[in-house]
This record gives C-alpha cells, structure tokens and sequence, in this order.
C-alpha cells in the first residue's frame, strides 16, 4: 500500500520540490522524468516496438487536434484573460523557462513527456488500480492524481478562474486519453520515442498546442 501511495504521489511531490521550493525548472524535469522512466524501466514497461494501425493513427490524430484546437482556440478568443502576459513571463523566468532552455524543454515536452506520462498513468497505474476498482471508478483515480501536479503549475501562471478552469481541462483530457488507450490500447503499440499508440499522439499534438501558445504570447 505505502510502495503505491508512492507512485500516485512522487510525480506531484518531484513538481512542487523542483518548480515551488527549487523553483528549477530544469531540476524538475530531470526528478519527475527520471522517476517515471525508472519505475517503468525497473517494471519492463518500456517498449519501442512498432506496430500502429491505422485506427489508433487516426483516432490519435483527430483528438489531439481537437486538444490542440481547443488550447490554441482558448488563447485567442479569451486573449489577455487567462494569463497576463508579464506575470506569465516573470514566473517562467523564475523557474528558469527562457532562453536556449525553452528548445530543450520544448523537445522534451513534446516527444518524451506524452510516451512518459501515458505509459506511467494509462498503463502501468491504470492496470494496478483496475485490480481493485472498476474501470470508470480507476479511470477518475488516476486522472485525478495526473491532474494533481499539474495544479501547483497551472495555479501560478493562469489568471483566475481560467487556472482552476485549465485544471479540469487536465483531467477531462486524462479521462479522455484513459478511454483512448482502453479502446485501442491492445492494437495500438510505441513507435520509437514520440509517437507511440493513439493517446500518446494526441497527447503530443496537445502539448505541441501549448508551445505554440507560449510562442505566440509569452516569448
């Protein structure tokens, strides 16, 4: 029970060690990705197997552009009201998000955070808690605790209430890629490093969004 508290847990305490009391952005990538690709290295979850249908390419690719149109959609129609640009900017330059650091963060955002985040949460969590609890009922839990992280990132930089708003965009876009890799998890393999099954796709396009709206407003 405690070894399980711990992997719902450590992802959450490693954001608010690095980004809050480190207040290192750099620092907090290497702590939260290097315990994810540790618990999945150490549980043989890490497979670059290729092997996509064409289903699972689709269905990635039309939910992640929906995410990515509802991201970028958002920032244009409430422009000025979700963040305020120079707050955004001075809590990223706090955290040390600016300069040649953004292309590095961008990369990792984009190509290994989704295969990462998807593997750890919709696979190898997802899996435990099915054994105790019914697949909607597992499906919240750990679209909840994927969520929890992201709340002591997303409170800082977004305006209220678009922060709290943002936040439950989190996780009805974990419940949603849950239902992705559900559906078409048994078909839908890793390709190598980025594009891996249907949720990972659709991740990645989302979190692609997200470095465009940083582009366009924030640089």
């Amino acid at each position: 029970m405690i070894k399980f508290l711990f992997l719902l847990f450590m992802p959450t305490i490693f954001v608010f060690f690095g980004l809050w009391l480190i207040q290192n952005v750099l620092v907090t990538f290497v702590c939260f990705y290097g315990w994810m690709f540790m618990i999945l290295y150490a549980n043989n979850k890490i497979n670059l197997k290729v092997a996509l249908t064409k289903k699972s390419l689709y269905v990635g690719t039309l939910s992640g552009v929906l995410c990515a149109a509802v991201i970028i959609g958002s920032s244009l129609l409430f422009s000025g009201k979700i963040f305020h640009v120079e707050d955004m900017q001075a809590v990223l330059q706090i955290w040390g998000f600016s300069g040649w650091k953004v292309i590095i963060l961008a990369v990792i955002l984009i190509f290994i955070n989704p295969y990462l985040e998807e593997i750890y949460w919709r696979v190898y969590i997802q899996n435990k808690v099915k054994k105790h609890l019914p697949l909607p009922a597992s499906t919240i839990v750990t679209s909840s605790f994927y969520t929890l992280y992201h709340l002591f990132i997303i409170l800082p930089v977004f305006a209220f209430p678009f922060n709290w708003i943002s936040a439950a965009g989190v996780f009805l876009a974990g419940i949603t890629w849950a239902c992705i890799r559900e559906r078409y998890g048994a078909e839908a393999a890793i390709i190598s490093h980025a594009l891996a099954d249907a949720a990972i796709i659709s991740h990645a396009l989302a979190d692609a969004a997200i470095m465009i709206v940083y582009g366009l407003y924030v640089r």
